[in-house]
C-alpha cells in the first residue's frame, strides 16, 4: 500500500522541533503543606519540568536551535554545557524565554555513573516477618511493575491509581474531590453494596442448607433486599472500618493508605477484603514510574573488574561532600553526584559512638559532621558507596548510602591520581646460594688432581 501524501505544511510541522517538544510538567507537589512558603524561583526543582534541548556546534554558531528565531550567541556559546530549556516560546517582549538545563542534565549523567538500581520503598511496619524485607526489591519485578487494575490481587502493589492519595491532598483539594468525584457516585456505590449484601446472604444460606442436608435455596437478588436489611448492613460496615475502607478504595481506585489505626496485622490479614501492607501505603505512590526513567538497572549484584587488580569485592565508591552537619538525632547530609542523602548509618566515621560497642580509638569522626567545616578547601569530603535509591511521592530521588571498604577507597584515590600503590618495576630475582661444601671435599679434590697428574706424567712420550 502506498503511503498517504503529506502536504508541505504537514511535513514541516512533523519535522519541527517546536511541535515535537512536550508540554512542561506541572509544579512538583510537596509532602509538607507549609513547604511552599519557602520556595525560591531560582532553586533547582525536584525533577525537570521542561525537556532539555541541545544543538550541534555548526548550528549553535549561527544561533540555530530549531526554533522560529535565533538565540543570542553571547549566552549560548560561552558555556561548556550547551543545554537549554524553553520556558516560553513567545513572551510578552516577543522573545523566546529560555534558561540553562545543565543542572538536571548533568545530575542525570552523574547518577547513571553511580550505577545505582532503584528499589521499592520498604514498609515501615516492624511487625512484618517477611524474608523479602531483608533486601531491596527492584521496581522492575513482575509483581511490582504493573498498572492493570484487573490483574490486581489481594496484595495490591500497583504504583499507578486513578484516584488520589488522600494523605497528600490539601484541604481545598480534598473538599473539591468530595464534591466532584465522591458525591456523584453515591447511588452507584449503594448499588454495589446491595449486590454484595445479596451475595453474602446467598452464600450464608447455601452454607446453612449444606450443613442441614437440604437443597440450595433460591439466589437472592439485589432487588430482594429490604431497606431495613440494607440499613443494618450499612450500620455494620461503619463499625467494620477494615472492610469499609477496602470497598471504598476498590470502588474509587484510591492509592493505599496502610492499615487503619487500632488494628493489628493479624486481624487485618484475616479479612477477605483487606489487603496486606502496600509498599506505597506509608509514603504514597510515586507520580510516575518508580524508576523515574533515571536508571534501568535491575540489581546491584555485579562485580567490577579492575584492569590491574582484577575482580573487585567492593564497588567503586563515590566522593561525597558534607553539605549539612548533624543536628541532634538527625543525621548529617551528604551531597553525592548532585543529590543530597543522609549519612550512612551504623558505627562509622559519620555517627557518634557511645557505649560498649564503641569503635576503636584510631577511628575518628569526619570533619564537618558535628559542625560546618570552613577550613578545608571545598568542604569536608568522604568516600561512600551508593546502595539503592527510590522516588518519593513528590518526585524527589531518595538516595541511600553505606560505608565503603578502605581498600576500595585506596583504589579510587589511585584512579584519580591522589595516591599510588601499583609499580611496574621488574621483580628482583633471588639467586639461591650454592650449597656449602664440606671441609673434606677440598682435600679430596687436591689429591684427585695429583693422582691425575701422576697418571698423565707417566703416559708422556719419551724425549729423543
Amino acid at each position: 500500500m502506498g503511503g498517504r501524501a503529506v502536504s508541505p505544511g504537514g511535513a514541516l510541522l512533523r519535522t519541527s522541533r517546536l511541535f515535537s517538544v512536550p508540554k512542561p510538567l506541572p509544579e512538583p507537589p510537596s509532602t509538607n503543606l507549609h513547604i511552599g512558603d519557602h520556595k525560591s524561583s531560582t532553586m533547582t526543582r525536584q525533577y525537570p519540568q521542561h525537556q532539555s534541548i541541545t544543538s550541534p556546534l555548526s548550528s549553535r554558531e549561527k544561533g540555530d536551535w530549531g526554533y522560529k528565531r535565533p538565540f543570542p550567541l553571547k549566552s549560548t556559546m560561552a558555556t561548556s554545557t550547551p543545554l537549554i530549556r524553553i520556558k516560553q516560546v513567545d513572551s510578552v517582549e516577543n522573545v523566546t524565554d529560555f534558561a540553562s538545563a545543565a543542572d538536571h542534565s548533568l545530575s542525570l549523567e552523574k547518577f547513571q555513573e553511580l550505577r545505582v538500581a532503584l528499589s521499592v520503598p520498604k514498609s515501615s511496619d516492624r511487625k512484618s516477618s517477611s524474608r523479602s524485607d531483608l533486601w531491596f526489591k527492584s521496581v522492575f519485578e513482575e509483581d511490582m511493575d504493573f498498572t492493570d487494575f484487573q490483574r490486581s490481587r489481594a496484595d495490591d502493589r500497583r504504583w499507578k491509581f486513578q484516584g488520589p492519595w488522600l494523605a497528600r491532598m490539601t484541604e481545598g483539594d480534598f473538599i473539591e474531590y468530595l464534591d466532584r468525584k465522591v458525591r456523584p457516585k453515591r447511588a452507584q456505590f449503594r448499588s454495589l453494596l446491595k449486590d454484595k449484601l445479596a451475595e453474602d446472604i446467598t452464600t450464608r444460606q447455601n452454607n446453612l442448607a449444606l450443613e442441614q442436608g437440604k437443597a440450595a435455596p433460591t439466589k437472592v437478588e439485589a432487588k430482594d433486599i429490604t431497606e431495613e436489611q440494607f440499613t443494618d448492613y450499612l450500620r455494620t460496615l461503619r463499625n467494620d472500618r477494615v472492610t469499609l475502607y477496602a470497598l471504598v478504595s476498590k470502588f474509587l481506585d484510591l492509592a493505599p493508605l496502610g492499615q487503619p489505626v487500632g488494628f493489628i496485622q493479624s486481624f487485618w490479614s484475616k479479612q477477605d477484603n483487606a489487603a496486606p501492607e502496600s509498599p506505597y501505603g506509608k509514603s504514597g505512590p510515586p507520580p510516575s514510574h518508580p524508576s523515574a526513567g533515571i536508571s534501568y538497572l535491575r540489581t546491584n549484584s555485579f562485580m567490577e573488574n579492575h584492569p590491574v587488580y582484577g575482580p573487585q569485592a567492593k564497588r567503586t565508591p563515590a566522593l561525597a561532600r558534607v553539605v549539612y552537619p548533624r543536628v541532634g538525632p538527625a543525621p548529617a547530609k551528604l551531597g553525592v553526584g548532585g543529590f543530597v542523602a543522609d549519612a550512612p548509618p551504623g558505627d562509622n566515621e559519620f555517627n557518634i559512638r557511645h557505649g560498649r560497642g564503641r569503635t576503636a580509638a584510631n577511628k575518628t569522626m569526619l570533619n564537618g559532621i558535628m559542625h560546618l567545616d570552613t577550613t578545608t578547601f571545598g568542604g569536608a569530603k568522604a568516600y561512600v558507596e551508593p546502595q539503592t535509591a527510590s522516588v518519593d511521592p513528590s518526585g524527589k530521588v531518595v538516595l541511600q548510602l553505606r560505608e565503603t571498604h578502605p581498600e576500595a577507597q585506596v583504589i579510587a584515590k589511585e584512579n584519580k591520581g591522589v595516591s599510588s600503590i601499583y609499580h611496574d618495576s621488574s621483580t628482583k630475582r633471588v639467586v639461591p646460594r650454592q650449597q656449602a661444601q664440606r671441609p673434606g671435599n677440598k682435600a679430596g679434590e687436591k689429591r684427585m688432581e695429583r693422582v691425575a697428574d701422576e697418571i698423565l706424567e707417566g703416559s708422556k712420550p719419551a724425549e729423543q
